[in-house]
């Protein structure tokens, strides 16, 4: 069989840079498009040692652990020590479970293929199984969000729900320091936008807001004697119910930026809404708003 290396390799190059592009996804780790780039460059020139005598000992397991090292460095550098190892084993689990995938999908179809040094190829396909590419264009966006949703799951299991967190919101010119605490209960969404609703206490923080925005959210919706025209707040109403309530509507604000602290490590909280409530959160004022629980699945670290 004659194999065309530069197709195969370029089939490698492209599985690597997915590969790499949802570690960065499911870790929350920003890294440059060069760095993924480079990162798949370097990944996917492994598939040239199985193809030359001298490099046979590339393949061994130490080596290969070597190299997948080398390409986390590569692609998210090295900053401190846990979350280089985060990456690096969230890699390897990526790979383990989008390889399954592949290997799952090569099965289903029951096609006559052969494993060729680590690399597969389909009899009579000379550059590359034709599963493989497929993969490329269908299966790995399938895989990748059916990934991606399956890890928000787990992450939204793992949320340690009782955790007190710093909260820094910056809306209209304004500043405030929270303190946050992440609610279960919590499932408040703007119907039309999706955008999760972080409860801010307004008894304890009203005095940092301009008098005429208090005034209008004190009121409700029915009730409005102020126009929206005259203000420069991005103000909406998100309609709720409680257990035994009636429907009632909360006064919300876009703002400018949210970020939360966890383990002293800021992350931002993009497409989220401050809710204006005028009732104390909480008895012992541990806290001053309540978080939604997919601010934190969707947090990026800064």
């Amino acid at each position: 069989m004659n194999l065309y290396l530069d197709l195969i390799w370029l089939l490698n190059f492209l599985i690597d840079l997915m590969l790499l592009i949802l570690t960065s996804v499911v870790m929350k780790k920003k890294t440059s498009k060069k760095r993924f780039i480079f990162g798949a460059l370097f990944a996917s020139c492994f598939v040239f040692f199985m193809f030359i005598p001298e490099a046979a000992f590339m393949v061994h397991p130490v080596n290969k652990a070597l190299y997948s090292v080398l390409i986390i460095l590569i692609t998210f550098s090295f900053e401190q020590i846990r979350s280089f190892f985060q990456a690096l084993l969230m890699f390897y689990f990526v790979n383990f479970a989008i390889g399954g995938g592949l290997i799952g999908i090569h099965y289903y179809f029951n096609l006559d293929h052969s494993f060729l040094q680590g690399t597969f190829a389909t009899n009579g396909f000379a550059f590359g199984s034709p599963v493989s590419w497929g993969f490329i264009v269908v299966g790995f966006p399938v895989l990748y969000f059916y990934t991606k949703k399956r890890f928000e799951v787990v992450e939204e299991v793992k949320i340690r729900f009782s955790e007190i967190m710093k909260v820094n919101v910056k809306v209209a010119g304004i500043a405030l320091e929270l303190t946050g605490f992440v609610d279960s209960g919590n499932r408040l969404t703007d119907p039309f936008s999706k955008k999760p609703v972080m409860i801010i206490d307004m008894t304890k923080v009203k005095n940092q807001f301009p008098e005429d925005i208090v005034n209008l959210t004190k009121q409700k919706p029915d009730n409005i004697t102020q126009s929206f025209d005259q203000l420069s707040w991005n103000v909406s109403i998100v309609p709720f119910r409680t257990v035994g309530s009636e429907l009632e509507f909360l006064w919300t604000i876009k703002p400018d930026e949210v970020t939360v602290e966890e383990q002293g490590i800021a992350y931002s909280c993009p497409r989220t809404l401050l809710g204006l409530s005028y009732r104390s959160l909480g008895e012992n004022g541990d806290y001053d708003c309540l978080l939604h629980p997919a601010m934190i699945q969707h947090r990026k670290e800064i």
